[in-house]
């Protein structure tokens, strides 16, 4: 090893390691004596250099998902039967931020025609007389409402309020 490099550590190393040292094999439940080959780890110092910097090219995570007809007609489907979002891209096998991203219209359309289409048949079973889906339908389109007022006061003067139980049992 020569001493010609500027890093004060590479100094101290290679002034303590030379080329003709002994030491510990320690993969022998007894000592042994081996030598080492210093250009050896300078060859594995540079491989693990020229690897790391062939890592640094390959892209990380998924590769890019290109829709296309098949599949924007494949989450329609699934969406106006009320697959959930998460569901679809996990049969796409893509994550629900792309889903969304390529996607978002078929999504919107056919969650709309899957409310469409149920709300369709709950009109006409709430106009064919079935009293839960006119209940249903007012509710929550009409915005009706089921109230109950209890009010308790007292008496003007302060006086406590007469309770009178009636049984119609004498």
């Amino acid at each position: 090893m020569n001493n010609e490099t500027n890093n004060p550590v590479d100094n101290v190393v290679t002034n303590m390691v030379s080329d003709d040292i002994n030491t510990i094999d320690t993969n022998d439940n007894h000592s042994q004596l081996v030598d080492i080959d210093t250009n050896a780890i300078d060859t594995v110092d540079t491989q693990i250099v020229e690897t790391e910097t062939d890592s640094e090219k390959v892209g990380k995570g998924r590769p890019p998902h290109l829709p296309n007809t098949d599949t924007r007609n494949r989450v329609y489907i699934l969406a106006t039967v009320g697959t959930r979002h998460e569901d679809i891209a996990t049969v796409l096998n893509i994550s629900h931020d792309t889903l969304v991203k390529y996607y978002k219209e078929e999504l919107d359309k056919g969650r709309i025609e899957a409310n469409a289409s149920v709300a369709e048949t709950l009109f006409k079973q709430a106009k064919e007389g079935n009293t839960t889906a006119m209940i249903f339908w007012l509710k929550s389109r009409a915005k009706w409402k089921e109230t109950s007022q209890h009010e308790i006061s007292g008496n003007p003067d302060g006086t406590p309020v007469e309770v009178k139980i009636v049984t119609g049992i004498d």
